[in-house]
């Protein structure tokens, strides 16, 4: 994300769950030009798929970190919703933590949800993001054992 500072997404262990958390965005009238293009929707407005581009890094994150050992190439995306507890505005200073919220065996795989939360500078959520995925068995990654919702 061009406007994010520092050196990227953290991860960090916490109360039995994989959480990533990104910097923080400021949300400009470019970037919500740029996007309200590339998507169709009309000028002036501020899309609420946006939170979505706001959040790609973290959940990039979490997908690509070591414990997971997820191989997207054997990866289907089975779950994805969201709940908006407020527009996003320009001006907005968000940041997005994704939390792991389960992972449990499933025919030969394991399904893996997790939770990305985009934040205002208050800490009040703006929008909660949940995925659901599907993945093929990788040896040595964490299972239901290790991380429960």
């Amino acid at each position: 994300m061009s406007t994010a500072t520092g050196s990227g997404p953290e991860s960090e262990a916490q109360n039995e769950h994989l959480v990533v958390t990104g910097e923080p965005v400021t949300v400009t009238a470019d970037r919500v030009a740029r996007f309200a293009e590339a998507v169709g929707a009309p000028a002036g407005e501020v899309p609420a798929t946006l939170a979505a581009a706001l959040t790609a890094d973290v959940q990039r994150a979490v997908m690509a970190h070591p414990d997971l050992r997820i191989d997207l190439s054997r990866t289907l995306h089975t779950a994805q919703s969201s709940e908006h507890h407020r527009p996003i505005v320009v001006g907005d200073v968000l940041t997005a933590t994704a939390t792991v919220t389960g992972v449990r065996s499933a025919r030969g795989g394991r399904m893996i949800g997790f939770d990305t939360v985009l934040r205002d500078a208050g800490g009040e959520p703006v929008q909660t993001l949940t995925t659901g995925l599907l993945t093929a068995e990788v040896d040595g990654g964490i299972d239901d054992d290790e991380v429960t919702a």
